[in-house]
């Protein structure tokens, strides 16, 4: 098979731009949840040996965005909406706690910073520009997270970190109107300004869990083992058909 939907890369740190690369095609969509992703093929496409490849699937995995499957294939992981229920529970206790944390660590300067952030999500909605409103979107989570000054919290939201770009991008491809993606950021700041913990945490939590619901609703996605291991069984058969006619 040869039209994988990556670009291609110069022989320079490997290992980190092979990395970059097939972890920002996951997120974007360009490699589809349940792809298989050949060593061979992809190193061919890069042109690097397989030695970058192998590492960089190996981060990859310990990301949670690929897995290994009983065949020893490796293939994107699928967004069920058990990894999507996961990923957002642990996320919303990571962002509650430094959410409070930061109301106490609050100055002005955040907060003009915070609605410098909305304001630039603003206008990437719209312009249109869904890849500008998913990094702004993340960078005002993140934002909160680093004002709690909350070493571990941080460790472990940077961990969850590419799970969520990949779900806020297929989140933006849900939305009709991109300005519904901004929803209640506003919000939020303004409880943060008057220090109401109990609010902001509600609009937080509130916000998150639409998140979720909008992906587990809107997007077509396995529900159970079952149905990811058909999937994974479709994704191998189509690859076999596409190598057959390659030869």
């Amino acid at each position: 098979m040869n039209n994988l939907n990556i670009p291609t890369t110069t022989p320079r740190t490997l290992k980190e731009n092979v990395i970059q690369i097939l972890r920002q095609s996951i997120i974007d969509g360009s490699l589809p949840s349940g792809a298989e992703l050949n060593q061979v093929q992809i190193a061919e496409r890069l042109g690097v040996s397989r030695g970058p490849v192998r590492e960089a699937l190996g981060i990859l995995e310990q990301e949670g965005l690929v897995q290994s499957t009983p065949y020893k294939s490796v293939i994107v992981t699928p967004l069920t909406r058990r990894y999507v229920d996961e990923l957002y529970s642990v996320r919303v206790a990571l962002e509650s706690l430094a959410l409070e944390r930061a109301i106490d660590r609050l100055q002005p300067e955040d907060l003009e910073e915070l609605n410098g952030i909305v304001e630039t999500m603003g206008i990437a909605a719209h312009e249109h520009d869904s890849d500008r409103l998913a990094i702004t979107d993340l960078e005002f989570h993140e934002y909160i997270v680093r004002l709690a000054d909350h070493e571990l919290v941080l460790k472990l939201w940077k961990q969850i970190e590419v799970g969520v770009q990949r779900c806020l991008h297929t989140q933006h491809e849900i939305y009709t109107f991109l300005d519904e993606v901004v929803g209640t950021h506003p919000t939020l700041v303004t409880a943060m300004a008057d220090r109401d913990k109990a609010a902001a945490k509600q609009i937080l939590y509130d916000h998150i869990y639409e998140s979720a619901s909008h992906i587990v609703g809107y997007w077509p996605m396995p529900q159970s083992e079952g149905e990811v291991e058909n999937a994974d069984a479709d994704v191998a058969n189509n690859n076999s058909t596409l190598a057959n006619k390659d030869a």
